[in-house]
């Protein structure tokens, strides 16, 4: 077992994020969880409820750091630059932690899905200096969302391999499709 270090909720949920990205989203248990903190899997109970709370926690640790990389890859960009930024820096995260970014989906449990408010509230205020009327905000944020998930999410899953264009080319064309949506929507 490796070294026992002061147990605290953040440290449980710190190591399962580590664990998840080192063995993988569906390997994580609560007997794999202790062991990789030192403890007794009992001890776990006194920060989280079980295997559930852990994913819904790691959920909203995902959450806050695309939200915090959509943010960084906005500032300083104007207009359709940072809708382009925002997508490749969600891509790139996607990408980068893959085992967490499985989190995603159970995201949508925690609070019937308000826990992405975070996100939609960061794009929102990108949007904000581009125009869009208010009316349209909340589609156009479902559909780049959607567009991006799901490309990731098959791209991740191997889905792209042999199309005859590269997977930049492809992911361009989807980013492309939606500055032409989001200008639709702003009436150019």
């Amino acid at each position: 077992m490796p070294k026992q270090r002061k147990l605290t909720g953040d440290a449980v949920l710190s190591a399962a994020a580590d664990l998840v990205e080192e063995q993988g989203y569906y390997s994580l248990n609560i007997s794999s969880l202790a062991n990789a903190l030192g403890v007794k899997p009992p001890s776990l109970y006194n920060h989280v409820s079980g295997i559930e709370d852990v994913w819904e926690q790691l959920a909203l640790i995902l959450l806050s750091r695309m939200e915090t990389a959509v943010r960084n890859a906005a500032l300083g960009r104007s207009e359709e630059a940072a809708v382009r930024e925002i997508a490749h820096a969600y891509r790139r995260f996607a990408n980068e932690h893959g085992e967490l970014y499985r989190a995603f989906t159970n995201a949508v449990s925690i609070d019937g899905g308000s826990a992405l408010g975070s996100l939609a509230d960061t794009l929102r205020q990108v949007l904000q200096p581009l125009g869009l009327p208010r009316k349209n905000e909340t589609d156009f944020i479902r559909i780049f969302h959607a567009g991006l998930h799901g490309f990731v999410t098959l791209e991740r899953a191997g889905f792209f391999k042999n199309t005859g264009s590269t997977v930049n080319a492809s992911f361009n064309a989807l980013v492309d499709s939606q500055i032409l949506i989001l200008q639709n929507y702003r009436g150019k």
